[in-house]
């Protein structure tokens, strides 16, 4: 036996299964370091106090991805995710530990995306070029008494009733601002929200009122902001790029709507050019009139294709 970054390690070997490394669970620790390509599985031994909902890594969700996921992603989390368990705020008398047997894979190509399973929802992440992902192979209960028990995963995906339905129309935070404070009158300032995208670079959360016109002149028009500036928008797992193409001889601008072959930084976006240059884009449609683009209150219809949007960002053209 041997002790390597706080987590008990054992090695055996068996003529039928493959390699495996028994890795004692510690809540906080990750698993990465343990997940090799090729190297046999892991058998993760969770101790039953760390199987309850009290589990700070299970209550804050640290797990990215669906079926695959990523390396740092919180066992117990996961195994919930998966359907394997489901937690409960005592723990069972008569629990002794879980077991986890899981192996090391390639990153998904398109990333890892986030669905909502068994009461958790997981995050999403962009594609990674080091490393390694993981799956769930196998799980089992271990009693008190030693007695081992399958568990057997609940994967399908059930659609919730809402118990409530949100209003339709911006939230607004009343306070004070400066020149209020003096006057004693409240001002009203509005709330953004602020998502991560598949760069994890902060951008804007989607609503249908950042890309609706923002007035009754033709420059305070979402069509025109798109000759200066470059609208950039994302699903769950995937970059669509929305640019202007002037017309010529005084004819009508069309747009291009485009999906990034990869998501770039916004650095290297600029870098490399906005709009992106076709190298770097699969160009769905070219020739789009203003009114063949349909927003709504998630998602954007272009040519009777929906693609449901999470967050977006603008950026300036370039020279």
């Amino acid at each position: 036996m041997m002790r390597d970054g706080g987590l008990t390690i054992g090695r055996c070997f068996d003529a039928i299964v493959d390699d495996v490394t028994s890795v004692d669970y510690r809540e906080g620790e990750s698993l990465a370091a343990h997940l090799k390509l090729d190297e046999g599985v892991l058998d993760v031994c969770i101790p039953a106090e760390a199987t309850s909902t009290a589990n700070q890594h299970l209550r804050t969700r640290q797990l990215w991805g669906t079926d695959v996921y990523t390396a740092d992603s919180d066992i117990v989390a996961v195994l919930t995710h998966t359907g394997y368990y489901r937690p409960s705020g005592v723990m069972p008398p008569n629990l002794g530990a879980v077991r986890a047997v899981i192996r090391a894979t390639p990153h998904p190509e398109d990333g890892y995306p986030s669905t909502s399973r068994n009461g958790i929802r997981s995050r999403s992440w962009g594609h990674i070029k080091e490393g390694c992902g993981f799956v769930v192979e196998s799980a089992r209960a271990v009693t008190s008494s030693g007695v081992e028990i399958d568990l057997t995963p609940n994967t399908m995906r059930r659609k919730v009733s809402p118990t409530f339905f949100p209003i339709e129309k911006e939230h607004v935070v009343h306070t004070r601002n400066s020149a209020a404070n003096a006057t004693g009158k409240k001002g009203l300032i509005r709330e953004v929200t602020i998502q991560y995208n598949l760069c994890n670079e902060p951008w804007m959360k989607y609503s249908v009122s950042l890309v609706a016109d923002q007035g009754f002149k033709r420059s305070q028009w979402t069509c025109a902001r798109l000759r200066r500036e470059v609208l950039y928008v994302e699903t769950h797992h995937k970059r669509y790029e929305l640019s202007c193409v002037p017309g010529k001889d005084g004819e009508e601008s069309r747009f291009r709507w485009a999906a990034s072959k990869k998501p770039l930084p916004l650095d290297k976006t600029r870098e490399v050019g906005v709009p992106l240059p076709k190298a770097h884009v699969d160009v769905a449609a070219d020739d789009l009139r203003w009114d063949e683009i349909h927003w709504g209150s998630n998602s954007v219809i272009i040519r009777d294709k929906e693609y449901q949007l999470a967050r977006l960002q603008y950026l300036p053209r370039g020279k």
